[in-house]
C-alpha cells in the first residue's frame, strides 16, 4: 500500500512539475506584447497552464486592449479564488494574504487585487455596473486590510486603477476615497491633488499602462543566511517612462502623467515568498547548492591538477634547456631556456583562472531559478494619467516621442467614460 501512495505522489509532482510555463515557452508571446502585436502575443500564450491561475489572468489582461468581451474563464477564476483565499503572518511582513490556486500557485496581493479590478473593467465593459461595483468593492476591502493595520498591504497604482474603475461606475466619491490615498501613500502627487480638486468629475479619464512587463533575473548575494542569499531575485524593468500627450479634434493636447513605477509589487511578492518559504524547501535547496558546489569543485580540481601538471612538464622542459646552455656557455640557449619556463608559469596559471571561472559561472547558471520563477507577466511597469473637464475628446490619440512607437487606446466606456491604453514603450535594444 505505501508503495503505491508513494508512486502515486510521484506521478502527482511530475505532473505539476510538466504543467509548469517556463520563461523560454513565453519568448514569443513577450516579444510580440513587446512589439505591440497584441494578438500575436495572445496566440503564443503558453499552452502548459491553460486554465491555471497565472495563464487565465494574463489571458485576460491582454484580451481586454483587444476590446474583447468575453470574461467566462476570468469570472470562473475570482469565484473559486474566494474560498481560496488566505491570510497569514511572518515576522518580515507582519501579516499578508494570498491564494493557493489548484495547480499550486500561490497568488501574490498585486494579482489577487488587480484579478477583481479586471474583471470590473469587463463588467463595465458589457454594461453590468452592479456586478462591477462588487469587484471594486472586494477590491477595495482587499486594499483596506483592516484585517491586517500594521502589515497592511497599500498600493499607489492599485489604488489608481480601483479609482478609474469606480469613474467609470459613475462612483466619483468612491474614486476620491483612493486618490485620497493615493496622497496619503505619495503627498507629493500634486496631479492628483489637482484633480481631487476639479468641482466636478472629469468629462473623461485616460488611463495608459506601460512599459514590456517586469523580468526576474538571478542576484545571489552573500550574506548571514547563504541559501536566501543564493535564492534572492530581483526584477529588471525595461520602460522608458517616455512622455506621452493625448491629442483630439476637438482639444488642445494634453499632457498625461506619468505615477510611480510598480517595482513594490514584485518587491513584494519575492519577500512574501521566502517568507512562506518552510525549512524543509530551504534544505532541499541546500543539497542542490551542495551538490552542485561539489560537483563543479570535482571538476574545477581536476583542471587545476591538469594546469599543474602542464606547468611542471613545461617548467622541466625549459630547466633541462637552460641546463644545456649553461653546459654549453651558451647564454641564448639558458636564456630560451627561462623563456620556456615562463611560457609554463602562464600558460599553466591561465589554465587554473579559466577552471575557477568556469566553476563559478556553472554554479550560477544551475543555481538560477529566475528561468522557473512563476508570476503573472505582461503588468504594467508604471501608469500614465490623464483627463478632460470640458468634454469626451473626440477621436482621441497617443503621441509618444518616436511616432511609430507601438499604442493602443480602446473605446470609452462606463457611466463616467474611462479609456485604457496600453503604449509598450521599451527601451532601445
Amino acid at each position: 500500500m505505501s508503495k503505491v501512495v508513494s508512486l502515486a505522489f510521484v506521478f502527482l509532482v511530475f505532473v505539476q512539475c510538466a504543467g509548469i510555463a517556463h520563461r523560454s515557452e513565453y519568448q514569443y508571446s513577450v516579444r510580440a506584447w513587446a512589439d505591440g502585436d497584441l494578438k500575436k502575443a495572445s496566440e503564443d500564450l503558453p499552452r502548459t497552464e491553460k486554465k491555471g491561475f497565472i495563464a487565465t489572468l494574463e489571458k485576460a489582461h491582454i484580451q481586454f486592449f483587444l476590446e474583447n468581451k468575453e470574461y467566462k474563464d476570468l469570472e470562473n477564476l475570482v469565484e473559486k479564488s474566494k474560498s481560496r483565499l488566505r491570510f497569514s503572518a511572518r515576522e518580515s511582513l507582519k501579516s499578508f494574504f494570498y491564494l493557493e490556486t489548484e495547480e499550486g500557485y500561490y497568488a501574490s496581493e498585486a494579482e489577487i487585487i488587480y484579478m477583481h479590478i479586471l474583471l470590473g473593467m469587463y463588467y463595465v465593459r458589457a454594461g453590468d455596473f452592479e456586478k462591477g461595483n462588487v469587484q471594486a468593492r472586494y477590491a477595495g476591502n482587499l486594499l483596506s486590510g483592516e484585517w491586517s493595520a500594521e502589515g497592511q498591504f497599500d498600493d499607489p497604482n492599485l489604488r489608481l486603477l480601483l479609482a478609474a474603475l469606480w469613474t467609470s461606475l459613475g462612483e466619483w466619491e468612491e474614486a476620491k476615497v483612493d486618490l485620497r490615498k493615493i496622497l496619503q501613500l505619495k503627498p507629493n502627487n500634486t496631479y492628483i491633488k489637482q484633480l481631487l480638486n476639479q468641482p466636478k468629475p472629469p468629462k473623461e479619464l485616460f488611463l495608459v499602462f506601460g512599459g514590456p512587463g517586469a523580468e526576474p533575473m538571478m542576484n545571489p548575494t552573500v550574506n548571514l543566511n547563504l541559501i536566501r542569499g543564493l535564492r534572492n531575485l530581483d526584477f529588471a524593468f525595461k520602460g522608458n517612462k517616455s512622455k506621452l500627450s493625448i491629442s483630439s479634434s476637438n482639444e488642445k493636447p494634453m499632457d498625461l502623467h506619468l505615477e510611480s513605477d510598480t517595482k513594490t509589487w514584485y518587491d513584494r511578492h519575492i519577500i512574501r515568498d521566502n517568507a512562506m518559504s518552510e525549512l524543509i524547501e530551504d534544505s532541499k535547496y541546500f543539497q542542490r547548492v551542495t551538490g552542485i558546489a561539489l560537483k563543479e569543485g570535482t571538476k574545477s580540481t581536476a583542471r587545476i591538477g591538469a594546469a599543474l601538471i602542464v606547468t611542471t612538464v613545461i617548467s622541466a622542459v625549459g630547466a633541462g634547456v637552460v641546463y644545456v646552455g649553461a653546459e654549453a656557455s651558451s647564454g641564448d640557449i639558458a636564456a630560451l631556456g627561462i623563456a620556456i619556463i615562463i611560457v609554463g608559469l602562464q600558460t599553466g596559471g591561465k589554465m587554473a583562472d579559466e577552471a575557477i571561472r568556469d566553476a563559478e559561472k556553472n554554479v550560477k547558471r544551475n543555481l538560477d531559478i529566475s528561468g522557473t520563477y512563476r508570476y503573472v507577466r505582461y503588468l504594467p511597469e508604471y501608469l500614465w494619467i490623464g483627463y478632460s473637464t470640458k468634454q469626451e475628446l473626440e477621436e482621441p490619440k497617443i503621441n509618444l516621442p518616436n511616432p511609430e512607437a507601438p499604442k493602443i487606446l480602446t473605446k470609452p466606456q462606463g457611466k463616467i467614460k474611462v479609456r485604457y491604453g496600453f503604449v509598450p514603450d521599451r527601451q532601445n535594444k
